[in-house]
């Protein structure tokens, strides 16, 4: 071969004479060996017995050979192939072989995923054997894991025995130790890990880790408030000093801890805090505080949950373990763990009986016996399955009082003031979301609120009326001649409350989509346009904004497509259930020509006239026959409707609850026929008719199971007490 016979001159300018040299030396003989076709020996072996590679290997190793002075040649003269002597020329020269360096990372790689494993199965014994035998050690980085150590690793597994084994190896110091973001293994534990057990572990090794601020200027304890881990939040903030938190340089660690608190409904930690430094509830990080987020957290607060008759009901019983909840102070955690706070407990203490209005001469039992009683209340409610509606309700109890905490602030706030701290805005955001309890209990403290207007000059009632929120719009009805205060103006684009409501905004689209079907959309539209009507002064009822609209101008336009989705709506319910009516109508008037025993061949008469049975049949399919055709006469008349706008708020849906009424009446008709006709056929054997009747019965209830559910939305849309409350007590 060609490259057998070739000298040094040949391949490179100068033979290779030690490290100097030597990444001009390898680019030149490495280029030789890709036009040679040689390279590829030189990165891999081949199997015994391949003559072409022996060929091949000789001929790269000959030319590596020949590039080498005496000196270089004496390492690699009794090398075999071309990739030993390539490999042993690099670490000669101290220059790593790309290819062991692949090779080495490998393995690394394998013994460290081989650790992992090992850590997953909590398998000590593999773990210290691997940590001996291949140097890893909780400090090991793991690239594919965005460079987390070996130790974080174990923390996301919750492998306690195994987080003992490295945090007992570990110096001090060491547990400090900042990644490149700057966070401790706390960090990482608050963050991921719902186990209070870990945090203790490290803790009580280092309790100087709690302190220890991330590149963001984040504590562990904000990390736990940011993931919502409710325990882990207590126990890292029980292990942490308050006053340490309210100190000026650490404030914004305080700020934080309260506005995750109120996002996570964490609301006990949040009002020890405020108890502690009341000023915490305007202090603003990035343009907000924690006023601000308590108002955009309807679910908070009862007025923004939606639960259902047996949810309330429940809910409303509740009630009785109020005063239970008080011997303890609400919080049993921070009493229980924390009883050298007494100040702490004599504040909150204060606070909730405020709330709750009890008696100090109240007498109850001591707090071991309340603790153990509501211990049982809480498995009771979870063998029953409510435990989540009695959270729901202690939680909206903490968030009550928490915001009469901040009410007690904002009461000493002037106007100036009101509007520097953003609680204003806050107002507005609960508006938006419907929270009547953030409302009352912030005005009722300072009356300034009451007429405070967003960028646009709106106040909260057209606020309520442009987000469709109908329980703070409804506050208006309660404060009686106060309401003018809010009737009479117009916006920056001089839009009246009756052009708000007549507008179908992106605002109102959110609150208009929690009801099913575009109809009784477009009759919730129709409902607000109207009592808003009833209440704005005669003279805006014609007013025309910016753009030249009238209010009635304004709901044509903004309304035209939701009446064409309306009446679609409207004839595909309708024509979902013709069918069923059709053969109704079909199967009773057939049977009236084929009734049961058949009729005298002589008289024509029935022979079981005078049956009771029978009779109740003629009854039954008459009365089916009858409603079933009424039925579809009025769905006649759902398909030929005009579809104005305004027919959608009794007109349409008249036609429809009468329709499914009619058809729900001849479907049972149908079903008592049915029944009568099989007593009579066979004589009273119940053994027999019971099965029978059931079977068949079965997919027709289903068939009114599953539309029932809406002649009952649209009856109670129609005719219910709707959502105005125009007997709203007085409030203000």
């Amino acid at each position: 071969m060609e490259a057998n016979s070739v000298c040094s001159s040949a391949i490179v300018a100068q033979v290779l004479t030690g490290k100097d040299d030597y990444e001009n030396w390898r680019a030149c003989i490495k280029n030789y060996l890709w036009t040679r076709d040689l390279w590829d020996v030189v990165e891999q072996t081949s199997e015994d017995g391949d003559w072409s590679w022996r060929m091949r290997n000789v001929s790269a190793l000959h030319a590596i050979q020949i590039s080498c002075d005496p000196t270089m040649l004496s390492k690699i003269r009794d090398k075999t192939t071309a990739k030993d002597a390539w490999s042993t020329l690099a670490k000669e020269c101290g220059f790593q072989n790309e290819n062991d360096a692949e090779e080495d990372g490998n393995v690394q790689r394998k013994s460290t995923l081989e650790f992992l494993e090992a850590i997953k199965r909590c398998d000590l014994e593999r773990t210290k054997i691997l940590s001996r035998a291949d140097r890893l050690s909780a400090n090991t980085e793991v690239r594919a894991m965005g460079n987390l150590s070996v130790f974080d690793f174990a923390i996301f597994e919750g492998q306690l025995e195994v987080i003992d084994e490295f945090v007992s190896e570990m110096a001090e110091e060491n547990l400090g130790t900042k990644n490149h973001h700057g966070n401790t293994v706390l960090h990482y534990v608050a963050l991921c890990s719902a186990n209070t057990e870990i945090a203790q572990r490290l803790i009580t090794k280092d309790k100087e880790l709690l302190p220890i601020q991330n590149c963001e200027g984040d504590i562990p304890l904000n990390f736990a408030c940011l993931a919502g881990h409710k325990d882990m939040t207590q126990y890292l903030y029980s292990m942490t000093t308050p006053r340490f938190l309210i100190e000026e340089e650490n404030k914004r660690q305080a700020v934080l801890v309260v506005r995750h608190c109120i996002r996570n409904k964490l609301f006990d930690v949040a009002l020890d805090l405020l108890l502690e430094c009341p000023q915490l509830a305007f202090a603003e990080v990035d343009g907000m505080n924690a006023v601000s987020v308590l108002s955009s957290q309807p679910s908070a607060f009862p007025s923004g949950n939606r639960l259902s008759f047996w949810q309330r009901w429940i809910y409303s019983c509740l009630k009785l373990m109020k005063k239970l909840e008080s011997q303890i102070v609400i919080f049993p955690y921070f009493l229980s763990s924390n009883l050298q706070r007494n100040n702490y407990s004599l504040k909150l203490l204060k606070v909730y009986i405020l709330y709750i209005g009890l008696s100090k001469s109240e007498n109850g039992l001591n707090c071991a016996v309340t603790r153990h009683t509501l211990g049982l209340w809480s498995n009771l409610l979870k063998f029953f399955g409510m435990k989540h509606i009695y959270d729901l309700k202690q939680a909206h109890v903490h968030a009550h009082v928490l915001l009469l905490l901040m009410s007690e602030e904002i009461a000493k706030l002037d106007f100036a003031k009101v509007h520097e701290n953003s609680v204003h805005q806050a107002i507005m955001n609960a508006a938006q979301r419907g929270m009547t309890e953030f409302i009352v209990e912030i005005i009722k403290r300072n009356l300034d609120l009451l007429v405070t207007k967003d960028v646009d000059d709106r106040d909260m009632f057209k606020i309520a009326v442009a987000h469709r929120q109908e329980k703070v719009f409804n506050l208006i009805y309660g404060l009686d001649t106060k309401k003018q205060l809010f009737l009479p103006f117009v916006d920056k684009l001089d839009n009246s409350m009756f052009h708000v409501a007549g507008k179908l905004s992106s605002e109102s689209q959110v609150k208009l989509e929690q009801i099913s079907g575009s109809a009784l959309q477009m009759q919730r539209e129709l409902q607000w346009f109207k009592e808003v009507e009833s209440i704005i002064p005669p003279m805006y009822k014609e007013y025309r904004n910016k753009r030249g609209e009238t209010p009635y101008e304004a709901f044509d336009q903004s309304h035209a497509k939701l009446v064409k989705e309306g009446e679609k709506w409207m004839k595909d319910r309708a024509q979902s259930s013709s069918v069923v009516g059709t053969l109704i109508i079909t199967i009773m008037f057939a049977a009236l020509f084929t009734v049961p025993g058949g009729p005298n061949q002589e008289t024509g008469v029935p022979i079981l006239l005078r049956k009771k049975h029978f009779r109740v049949f003629v009854i039954s399919d008459a009365i089916s026959l009858s409603a079933s055709t009424t039925s579809m006469l009025i769905f006649v008349g759902i398909l030929t409707s005009r579809y104005t706008a305004h027919d959608f708020l009794i007109s349409l849906p008249n036609k429809l609850i009468i329709r499914l009424s009619f058809l729900f009446i001849s479907i049972a008709a149908m079903m008592v026929a049915f029944s009568s006709t099989v007593f009579i056929m066979l004589k009273g054997q119940l053994e027999i008719i019971i099965p029978i009747v059931v079977l068949v019965g079965f997919p027709i209830g289903l068939f009114v199971w599953l539309q029932f559910p809406l002649l009952a939305k649209i009856f109670i849309s129609t005719y219910g007490p709707g959502i105005f409350d125009k007997k709203m007590k007085k409030w203000l």
